[in-house]
């Protein structure tokens, strides 16, 4: 558990079932924003077992995004108990995408923090985390959406509105992180390169399984966000897998850009697979290397 600023925490779930034996901060109220994620047990409301304290449960799912309504629940109640002079704990599972995300925005609207940009530096200096995001309007009241990363899908995409130019990013040796850290983790590795897309002001769509699509009206705007994508995507992050959390370095995408052309993406496709031919010669990416336990080891076949 982080204080952040003034009377603000950051924590995660095992923060919070501490507070019912030890309280050292002295925490008065709970924002426990844990819904739907894939972990047992499943977030749920604990008010009971944190009797005398203010607590509120907001059911997010663990997609990489927030949602408006659940930032606008969150927002008043941090108010209203920031009025009372309470002393919050504001946690997740883990403490790095949901609880970021609300606290950031509580940030920004009380006035703390003039712009997202600053509230995410100040809470990334005293917690590693990487904040879930708020859907761009446009996307926000889109019915079609991925289950799995809250992003649109391919049918709306079909259905949204044309643009001259589609990128097709595929995220590179799925099947092996899948086979090294689990179908759980790789969804991870999913939601976050959906919630990196968004966070970059790109429109992006969670086609299937590990493609996704982002509409762009240049060429040059696709080749500017989409490498500074790869840049972050790469970064090390935390990670929970193999039942413990753990650091990844060097996850990857590659993508492919071309003009609108129907649905098939020919163009995209070819400069993608071009893409990937090129990264296998390169050897394998750092979390393979480390996960093999050999400094140098070089993909074959």
């Amino acid at each position: 558990m982080n204080h952040i600023v003034n009377n603000l925490w950051l924590g995660s779930q095992q923060d919070a079932d501490k507070l019912v034996r030890d309280n050292p901060e002295k925490i008065t109220a709970i924002l426990n924003v844990r819904g739907p994620d894939n972990y047992q047990p499943p977030g749920r409301d604990q008010s009971a077992e944190h009797f005398g304290k203010a607590y509120k449960w907001i059911p997010a799912p663990d997609s990489g995004m927030i949602s408006s309504a659940h930032t606008k629940q969150a927002l008043l109640w941090l108010q209203e108990q920031t009025d009372k002079h309470e002393r919050i704990l504001i946690h997740c599972m883990h403490g790095i995408s949901r609880s970021p995300g609300f606290l950031v925005a509580f940030l920004v609207k009380s006035g703390i923090s003039s712009s997202s940009e600053e509230a995410k530096a100040m809470v990334a200096s005293r917690r590693p985390v990487l904040p879930a995001v708020q859907l761009p309007e446009q996307v926000r009241h889109v019915v079609l959406v991925s289950p799995l990363t809250g992003l649109p899908n391919r049918l709306a995409f079909d259905e949204g509105k044309q643009s001259p130019f589609v990128a097709v990013c595929d995220i590179d040796m799925m099947k092996a992180f899948n086979d090294v850290f689990g179908p759980i983790a790789g969804d991870m590795l999913l939601r976050r390169l959906g919630k990196i897309l968004v966070a970059l002001g790109l429109v992006a769509y969670h086609s299937e399984t590990d493609e996704f699509l982002c509409k762009g009206e240049s060429s040059e705007e696709l080749n500017s966000k989409l490498p500074e994508a790869r840049r972050i995507f790469g970064r090390p992050f935390p990670l929970y897998a193999e039942g413990r959390v753990q650091n990844i370095e060097g996850a990857d995408f590659s993508f492919g850009i071309g003009v609108t052309r129907g649905a098939n993406f020919d163009e995209q496709k070819a400069e993608l697979r071009a893409a990937k031919i090129a990264k296998a010669q390169n050897g394998s990416p750092e979390w393979l290397r480390h996960h093999l336990g050999i400094p140098g080891f070089q993909r074959t076949g």
